[in-house]
């Protein structure tokens, strides 16, 4: 998000009142939309034909340089909508709150979630700050190809490098000094580090907290990358990595420990200096943009309503889906928005409806699908026949989709282990996964237990030995179940060697066996009954046919021994009792 320094409030004033109770939106927000559909987003604008153009040209400029410079592929990106409005006062129900509950005071923002996001600004005539705005939004959008959690001073601090994006000839430069940023710091002064570094948020109740976390966040990062960066960026790189599975605190504790306090020091003098190094590279000639068509009253409904759902203004949200769906009941993006508050609210069965109705309308948000796929297991679809196939292909189908999305070959993983009979196609949808996330432990897990069900047990088990060699990706909960499964794969095939013994009647190789697995299962609890009900079976099958065997040879004592030490057996049969009992006990 971008701050203008100016603090707008929603004015609700009767007419505006008596028009939303009617279902209809104020005339301001109503009016005439153009739209147009690039290769890298659907934009929908209030501007002028031409300056929607220019904006467009623009964009696409900045998309292709620093997509570049971050070495980020596009195409792994969630697709983006681009709200232009050309008053603030118009983008102004859609902005975000402060924590007080109060409008924050922004140009732009940038919401996402996995499968969409969305940059909403307005353009006045007077507003100094739309480019640094627009490349603010932008970098957003770029660096949420990494779906990990990201610091937000980071976040801010990263898109206000980018911000100061231009062009110079064949040369493209960023990470410029900002000058109010400078003032501000220097005026205000700092936040401590270890108060900075671990603050959750960029936006504060007071303006001149959230000025000064903006400057600091832009001053921080290019403190790290352009000063001495032999030694500052790894310390960047760390921070990142660590705080992906850490605290802020136990981040910045692990990361700059006792050098904390000489790092600070070091920063203020960073930001004191007169010079500060930037970036310069080759420019990446932008294609002319498209021709901007009349939007689609529908469409213009949706896309508003994704910008409020994405500032967290749900009822806002929710009147722009309902009023899409009114207009055009062929539309998906107003069931889609449906299907996302009901699941902000936990109302599962509601976001299942609205999921399927967004489906069979055709929805290509493959988090529909999820939401689809778990209603097989926990929702009103859970007692359907065939629910657990059923689950599986509306995973697969999200998968289809967006196969760089990690989360659908979990959900898928989870469905296959309950499936007692998998395909050769759903264990090739898991190696794709595995391709795609080589480090994640649970789809390693959910391929061994596919491979083991479609007969392939010996890469099955090879498999599982090598995710349970190393600590891994696994929770605590996941490792567990992994050690069962293991060791009902071991039980499985310690049964399939007694099979074969048994057929030779040889009881004691059988309890060889079984003292040979209990050494490799490490058996307590349920498993340990089980072994000692196995090895007490094949014992007493030991002691029937040495019984056996003395009969025949006419070794009388013998036999009489072993009669009474079979009698003595609390686990005897009936049966065997009555016609051990049933033998003469002479000489």
């Amino acid at each position: 998000m971008r701050l203008n320094g100016m603090l707008h409030t929603v004015l609700r004033n009767p007419i505006w009142l008596a028009a939303a109770l009617l279902g209809f939106l104020p005339q301001s927000i109503a009016g005439p939309w153009k739209m147009a559909t690039t290769p890298h987003y659907q934009l929908f604008s209030q501007l002028e034909d031409a300056d929607s153009r220019a904006w467009m040209r623009g964009f696409d400029q900045f998309i292709l340089s620093t997509s570049s410079a971050l070495n980020i592929n596009i195409g792994a990106l969630p697709p983006l909508t681009v709200v232009l409005f050309r008053r603030d006062k118009d983008y102004t129900p859609y902005k975000l709150l402060r924590p007080n509950g109060q409008v924050a005071p922004v140009a732009g923002q940038f919401a996402r979630r996995a499968t969409w996001s969305v940059v909403g600004m307005a353009r006045d005539s007077d507003n100094e700050e739309l480019e640094r705005t627009i490349h603010h939004e932008a970098t957003h959008w770029l660096m949420s190809v990494d779906q990990e959690r990201q610091p937000a001073w980071f976040s801010e601090g990263i898109a206000e490098l980018f911000s100061t994006f231009e062009r110079r000839g064949d040369k493209v430069n960023w990470a410029k000094p900002i000058g109010s940023h400078l003032f501000t710091l220097n005026q205000i002064g700092t936040m401590k580090l270890a108060d900075f570094l671990t603050e959750s948020s960029a936006i504060f109740d007071k303006d001149t907290h959230t000025d000064r976390f903006y400057a600091q966040s832009w001053a921080f990062t290019h403190y790290l990358m352009f000063s001495n960066e032999q030694k500052r960026r790894p310390l960047l790189v760390s921070f990142l990595r660590e705080f992906k599975a850490n605290s802020g605190e136990a981040t910045v504790e692990k990361v700059f420990g006792a050098q904390l306090p000489e790092l600070e020091k070091d920063f203020h003098s960073y930001i004191t200096q007169r010079r500060y190094v930037y970036m310069a590279l080759p420019v990446k000639p932008a294609p002319d943009p498209p021709a901007l068509q009349p939007a689609p009253e529908a469409m213009v409904e949706a896309a508003l309503g994704f910008l409020a759902l994405g500032a967290n203004r749900t009822e806002l949200a929710r009147e722009h889906a309902q009023r899409a769906n009114s207009l055009d009941p062929a539309t998906t993006g107003g069931h889609e928005i449906l299907a996302y508050l009901a699941l902000d609210k936990d109302e599962f069965d509601a976001a299942a409806t609205h999921a399927e109705a967004a489906l069979q309308r055709g929805s290509r948000d493959s988090d529909q699908f999820l939401i689809q796929g778990d209603s097989y297991v926990r929702g009103r679809n859970a007692d359907k026949p065939n629910a657990d196939r059923l689950r599986v292909n509306m995973y697969e189908n999200a998968i289809n989709l967006n196969p760089r999305r990690q989360a659908g070959y979990q959900r898928l993983t989870e469905a296959l282990i309950n499936t007692d009979k998998p395909r050769e196609e759903d264990a090739r949808f898991l190696a794709l996964g595995l391709r795609a996330f080589p480090g994640d432990d649970w789809l390693k897990l959910g391929a061994a237990i596919v491979d083991y069900r479609l007969g392939r047990r010996d890469s099955a088990k090879a498999s599982m030995e090598t995710v349970l060699r190393t600590d891994g990706t696994l929770d605590g909960q996941q490792r567990n179940y992994a050690l069962q499964v293991r060791r009902g794969w071991l039980v499985d095939d310690m049964n399939r060697e007694l099979d074969d013994v048994r057929s030779r009647r040889d009881a004691k190789g059988g309890r060889a066996i079984v003292a040979r697995y209990r050494q490799l299962l490490g058996a307590d609890g349920e498993l340990d009954r089980y072994l000692r009900e196995v090895d007490s079976s094949l014992e007493l099958q030991e002691l029937m046919g040495s019984l056996d065997a003395a009969q025949r040879a006419g070794r009388r004592a013998e036999a009489r021994q072993l009669v009474e030490q079979i009698l003595k057996r609390e686990d005897l049969p009936i049966e065997i009792r009555d016609s051990l009992q049933r033998l003469p006990r002479g000489k």
